[in-house]
């Protein structure tokens, strides 16, 4: 299906809120790939530093198109590629020059890694007071001797949200990277907005064991709650329902049910309005007042809607459910998701380093972003461009060759 254009789109003439920001990006794979391309759909000039031997591991992670990785091909359409050996003089020299006319700078390197290259937070700050610094570790740093690391799977097991899951398998999406590059954005836009009014830019950090966090706000709250509750609670007294029973699956009126061509239907229906009218036009009003029951009422209302659910097909049941205006839907796989209309005018068409398009998601905000029209960069297409544009001097530049 075709990306469509919509309402959601910000006009063409319209400037973008970064435009005129600058953006220098040593980060690698993924939370900062998140991060950049918000700040690009946002109209953010984003300098790329790349490892000269390689680049960016995204770059050659499969699925790849046209000789470049796909993700890479998305998240970085727009940027500019500056291949850059930090650990070098002539590549410190080079990267001090950028940050020192830059808006944002952005890493995500062990702690202490930039200070032993001579690029600690002393530096940038006094080579730019103005310059907004991200960074995205792992953890919340310790100190430069904290030398822990993880990946997306670590920090969604450390922070309790795999065991919350349930099962025993990996998660098929990155939790942690994904959420923490678009807070680290969030972060970025608040600091850009305090720098307009004091002049002065400041650290951010955001580290990505902080992501899994952010679906874990009612289970911690549910947790301390009853913690509290335990300790004044009678004996006889009943225990309040937490946001695992209610959103997870085990009430009749806030799950997935199977219909009779096997595919499965959403019922969120947890207003008791909706549970009442959605049992009334399955035929089941007996259950009207199970919606929220755990107990054999609800198990019984469970399997009641289910024998009725399993009677038709999804489509059926969809469009016998469209007028009653109720929030239900169809489970979609990914192949499935692409053909819907409804997520049509979410996708954008992405520029391929070679010519062509690919669909994804995006803008990342679609209000008010816009997809560049510059594919993505290939490994140092930008290098001297950007180093003569920012005046380093041909010996540094030659030494960086």
């Amino acid at each position: 299906m075709d990306p469509a254009p919509n309402s959601l789109r910000p006009p063409a003439d319209q400037p973008l809120a970064l435009q005129g920001v600058t953006v220098v990006d040593t980060t690698r794979m993924l939370p900062g790939a998140v991060l950049a391309r918000t700040l690009l759909d946002l109209g953010a000039r984003v300098l790329k530093i790349e490892d000269p031997a390689m680049g960016d591991p995204m770059r050659h992670m499969a699925p790849i198109v046209e000789g470049v990785g796909t993700g890479f091909a998305v998240f970085y359409r727009g940027a500019e590629s500056v291949c850059l050996d930090l650990r070098t003089a002539a590549g410190a020299t080079a990267l001090r020059a950028l940050v020192r006319r830059a808006d944002v700078f952005v890493e995500s390197f062990r702690p202490g890694t930039l200070a032993r290259w001579g690029l600690g937070p002393e530096v940038l700050e006094a080579e730019n007071p103005g310059l907004v610094r991200c960074s995205i570790p792992g953890f919340a740093p310790a100190g430069e001797a904290d030398r822990r690391v993880g990946h997306d799977l670590n920090f969604v097991g450390q922070t309790g949200l795999l065991a919350r899951l349930g099962g025993s398998g990996v998660p098929p999406v990155q939790l942690a990277d994904i959420t923490s590059g678009t807070l680290a954005g969030t972060a970025i836009l608040a600091a850009l907005l305090r720098r307009a009014r004091t002049g002065r830019g400041g650290a951010i950090t955001q580290p990505l064991i902080h992501g899994p966090m952010q679906f874990l706000q009612w289970p911690w709250i549910d947790a301390a709650a009853a913690a509290a509750a335990a300790a004044t609670r009678e004996a006889d007294d009943e225990p309040s329902m937490d946001h695992s029973i209610l959103l997870g699956g085990r009430v009749p009126c806030y799950r997935r049910y199977r219909c009779g061509d096997g595919r499965e239907l959403t019922v969120g229906c947890l207003e008791p309005k909706f549970w009442f009218k959605l049992v009334m036009v399955l035929g089941a009003p007996e259950h009207a007042g199970a919606g929220l029951d755990v107990g054999p009422e609800g198990a019984a209302a469970t399997a009641r809607v289910q024998e009725l659910l399993s009677s038709k097909s999804l489509d059926a049941w969809l469009e016998e459910l469209a007028p009653h205006d109720l929030p239900v839907g169809p489970v979609l796989d990914l192949a499935e998701a692409r053909r819907d209309p409804a997520l049509a005018s979410l996708l954008e068409r992405t520029p391929l380093p070679e010519g062509g398009t690919l669909d994804a998601p995006g803008p990342s905000c679609p209000s008010v972003g816009r997809t560049p029209a510059r594919p993505a960069p290939t490994l140092g297409e930008h290098t001297e461009a950007v180093l003569r544009e920012f005046e380093l001097d041909e010996d540094t530049i030659h030494a960086l060759r």
